[in-house]
């Protein structure tokens, strides 16, 4: 199928923004993915400009959790194309809408497992952009791999989308973008989209047309949870946060994903069902992949009767078809079961250029050109990487490490895993693939104990808001001679004998001196709920 005169594609996903298509990267060869902007934007004065600094300045950036955008084309005077890498995965609203039409249940294990991994993720990026947001978060602008790693794909719309000026209403009708009352690109408005994502997940569908935003209180109180097979009313934790994340009410709305994601960690604790379960990601997955086509194939999703796009002077604005997402007709490349590896290879998701070795697929044209040929190629070869990890026995963790981020409130908690004391918060370690058992203690309140997953060559992080704990620690002080002048870091505190209860965790200097005398100066660990003792003789 041509895109343009002389380039070969193949169709992948079309919403309001365009259409997607696979395509060999003409300078290096290797595939990527096309988005090709529908008219309607891409003839916008502002849109390209804008879309095209921010791209400028994040071109280089990689990470675990985005797809790399390249660079922004313009083949024609009235085109406008971004380039990305390509990663092997599924769109994660075609994966609810296979699951919706199927009746297949989403495990809230798995729920958690996906938004524990977005809410970091967009977290980091409003780190870097602090007034601007992502925009767009949404089921279809998620892509989730085999092993069941979430990647957030056209993310540097932000300030192209902004430069629209669309009402609320447009942004969700046009381009199923959902923003706050106030319709700005911000991080407010990633925390609605992370309220969309979970709301999705939840119900097991992403929401039709007409039920943004006016329906959505009444989604969320209808809303169910089901774990290992049973479903239950959606807990009143969990339901208040889907709210703060909607904007339901501006007055308690998040105004950023990291309220957002510190409120999650609260609800999570808040339950001892509301664990992750990496097996439960995984099964949904497969069930999915089953569904949607057979094990030793890969499945991408095709718009149902695309229309060819519209052209370079065309007016009409892009909508979405049907109430829910485009309809989707899959695609499928059939791998011969004898063309499967005959024994396992280490296969890894690495940090981008993520999944090089992306599955694709190809259809029989007239003709075949070079080109064809090598989609033809690299199709064959991934297909039957994927056909490998649907029908692989478990395979040994994979050697490389993965990354675990650990934050808490109060700082400074200690932190085990395996059983192994590791630091105290805020700590980074990096650990071997597979399930650890994470524990973190303050002073000698109960621990926090958190199963979770680490896979290779991807950050976890971990945020624990350690409820009913005590954020401060004490220290008694006591000299010879009695009433020596005690400083803490700096600060006069008294002299001897002292005892101080405000200490925040963490290293002080202590000095001690007497009239006339020497200073002494110790060093001491203080943590909280612990009162730690110092006596200090001094030379009279």
């Amino acid at each position: 199928m041509l895109d343009r005169p002389g380039a070969m594609t193949l169709p992948l996903f079309e919403d309001g923004f365009g259409r997607r298509v696979l395509a060999l990267d003409p300078d290096g060869g290797e595939p990527i993915e096309r988005l090709s902007f529908s008219p309607a934007l891409a003839q916008v004065d502002e849109f390209a400009p804008a879309l095209g600094d921010l791209v400028s300045r994040y071109a280089s950036a990689r990470h675990a959790s985005y797809l790399r955008v390249r660079r922004v084309d313009r083949p024609d005077a009235g085109e406008l194309v971004m380039v990305s890498d390509r990663v092997a995965g599924w769109r994660l609203s075609e994966v609810l809408r296979v699951s919706a039409r199927e009746h297949l249940k989403v495990d809230l294990s798995a729920v958690i497992n996906v938004l524990r991994q977005l809410l970091p993720a967009v977290t980091l990026f409003s780190r870097h952009q602090k007034d601007l947001g992502i925009g767009n978060v949404a089921p279809e602008r998620l892509l989730i791999t085999p092993q069941g790693r979430l990647v957030i794909v056209e993310h540097l719309l932000g300030a192209a989308l902004e430069s629209l000026h669309y009402s609320r209403e447009r942004y969700w009708r046009d381009l199923r973008v959902a923003l706050p009352p106030a319709p700005r690109i911000s991080p407010r408005a990633d925390a609605t989209g992370i309220g969309l994502v979970a709301l999705s997940l939840v119900l097991g569908r992403t929401l039709d047309e007409d039920e943004y935003p006016e329906r959505l209180t009444e989604l969320i109180e209808s809303a169910s949870e089901t774990i290992d097979g049973t479903s239950r009313p959606l807990s009143a934790g969990f339901r208040s946060w889907l709210s703060r994340s909607l904007q339901i009410d501006v007055r308690t709305a998040f105004q950023s994903p990291r309220e957002a994601q510190v409120a999650f960690e609260a609800v999570l604790a808040s339950d001892r069902a509301y664990v992750t379960s990496s097996p439960a990601l995984e099964e949904w997955l497969r069930r999915y992949a089953a569904l949607a086509g057979s094990p030793a194939a890969l499945v991408f999703a095709a718009t149902e009767d695309s229309p060819a796009p519209p052209s370079p002077g065309s007016t009409r604005e892009p909508t979405l078809s049907g109430s829910r997402s485009p309809a989707i007709t899959p695609v499928v490349l059939e791998v011969p079961e004898s063309a499967l590896p005959a024994s396992p290879t280490a296969t890894g998701f690495d940090e981008a250029p993520a999944e090089r070795n992306s599955t694709k697929i190809v259809s029989a044209v007239p003709r075949p050109s070079r080109a064809v040929a090598v989609l033809a190629a690299v199709a064959i070869l991934e297909a039957t990487a994927i056909g490998w990890l649907w029908l692989r026995d478990p395979a040994p963790p994979l050697s490389t490490e993965g990354e675990l981020v650990v934050q808490t409130r109060p700082q400074s908690a200690r932190v085990s895993i395996d059983g192994e004391e590791r630091g105290v918060t805020p700590l980074t370690v990096g650990l071997s693939p597979g399930t650890h058992v994470l524990e973190i203690r303050v002073g000698r309140s109960e621990p926090r104990v958190i199963p979770l997953t680490i896979r290779a060559g991807v950050q976890s992080s971990q945020y624990i808001e350690l409820q009913s704990v005590p954020t401060t620690g004490g220290l008694e002080v006591r000299s010879e001679p009695t009433r020596a002048s005690v400083t803490v870091d700096g600060r006069a505190r008294g002299s001897t004998p002292l005892t101080l209860r405000d200490l925040p965790p963490g290293d002080h200097e202590v000095t001690l001196q007497t009239s006339g005398g020497k200073p002494v100066k110790q060093v001491v660990r203080i943590e909280a709920g612990v009162t730690a003792q110092l006596v200090v003789p001094l030379a009279r």
